[in-house]
């Protein structure tokens, strides 16, 4: 039975998830940048921890409650 969801080779929704958040960051880039020279290293590297921490937390009990994990 074919994948629904892979229909060419490729997952469809982490394509168009890395897609909208791709463009989220590059909105938020172009409304924010011009406070992140502001910024120091560490609250660069914190800033971008924190976020990627927050999602694959999230994607994870998204992945878990559906049994896919």
């Amino acid at each position: 039975m074919p994948d629904i969801g892979s229909p060419f080779g490729v997952d469809l929704a982490t394509t168009l998830f890395g897609a909208g958040l791709s463009l989220l960051v590059s909105a938020t880039v172009m409304r924010y940048g011009y406070r992140i020279p502001q910024w120091t290293s560490i609250e660069l590297l914190a800033g971008s921890g924190a976020a990627l921490a927050a999602i694959g937390g999230v994607l994870g009990i998204v992945l878990a409650l559906r049994g896919l994990r």
